[in-house]
This record gives C-alpha cells, structure tokens and sequence, in this order.
C-alpha cells in the first residue's frame, strides 16, 4: 500500500511540469535567492515495530539558477511525537529539476541529495546518514515562496539500529515551508 501511494505521489510530480503554466516561463524572475522555514515531519516504519513519528521544525536557504534547478540545504529539528526526550536533527542537500522554480507562479520539482542525521536520547545516541529522493510543489510570489516538500531516504542506517533487513524499513520526510526571496 505504501510502496503504491509514493509511486502515485512520485508519478504526479513527474507530470507537474508537464501541466505547468507555460506563462510562467515569460514572467520575470525575481530572487534567486531564498531563505525560510517550514514544519519538519519524519517516519521511520519497520515491520514489527510500531511506526516511529517525529515532528519539528527546520530551516533552509535555496538558490534558482532559473527555472528548471536549484539547490536547496535545510537544517531540522524534530521530536518523537511518543517519547519526547528522543529528539533527531540533521542536515539535508538536495538538487531539484522542475519547472517555474525562479519566477512567480507554480513550481513543481523533483530530484535528490543526501541527509545526515543525529538521533539522541538519555543513553541512546545514533548518527544515520544517506540518499534521498525528494520532490514537491509550490508557488512564487514576488517576495514569498511557499511549498510541500517529500522524500523518501535511503534505510540502510536504520535497519541497522532496528536488527532488520532493509527491505523491511522504510524512512521518509516532509516539510511545509515558507521562504522570502530575494
């Protein structure tokens, strides 16, 4: 069920810049610069573990070369919405292709990057790190960018920690996020 709804998810962004506005492509661009902070959710599920949900928040800055890629890095924090004295942050880099990414109007993009994490509690301190494949929509004003991103991440780390094939696991992330541009 799962593995159907990030196919559904995945294909969808795949065919936004198909549907996008073509007039976009004629507006003038404005930053290319953005800087911003969003909600920040993660869930690692395993089977025969109970799903494990963290929520947070984070910080990121972008950079639109134009309007079919940029580079985003993002800074988060979340709790576990369980057990609150488990806590992660880390660090994620991703490189977006899409469409309407430096001018006003909707923005669809899709692409991929790493993430590097810390999960610590009394006793317990673990780093996971590796690939991720992340996409989104959004929408530009002059001034302001808003958009949904998703990403599914590599779970080599976790299954790991969790003593399961990695088969078994599946980590994902998502953020809504608020940016002035500039």
């Amino acid at each position: 069920m799962q593995k159907t709804i990030i196919a559904a998810c995945l294909s969808t962004l795949l065919a936004s810049p198909a549907l996008a506005n073509t007039e976009n492509e004629s507006q003038q661009s404005n930053g290319k610069f953005s800087a911003g902070v969003g909600s920040y959710a993660l869930v690692v599920e395993a089977d025969g573990y109970s799903e494990d949900q963290f929520a947070g928040f984070s910080v990121f800055g972008d950079y639109a070369f134009n309007d079919h890629f940029s580079l985003r890095g993002q800074y988060y924090s979340v709790e576990h919405d369980d057990f609150s004295e488990l806590e992660a942050s880390g660090l994620e880099a991703n490189a977006y292709f899409g469409t309407g990414l430096a001018s006003n109007g909707f923005k669809a993009f899709i692409g991929g990057g790493f993430y590097s994490e810390e999960m610590e509690a009394d006793g317990f301190d673990e780093n996971f790190s590796g690939a991720q494949i992340s996409g989104g929509i959004g929408y530009n004003w002059q001034k302001v960018s808003l958009d949904f991103t998703l990403a599914i991440r590599t779970a080599g780390d976790y299954a790991d920690m969790l003593d399961e094939d990695e088969d078994d696991v599946v980590a994902a992330s998502g953020s809504l996020n608020i940016a002035y541009r500039f």
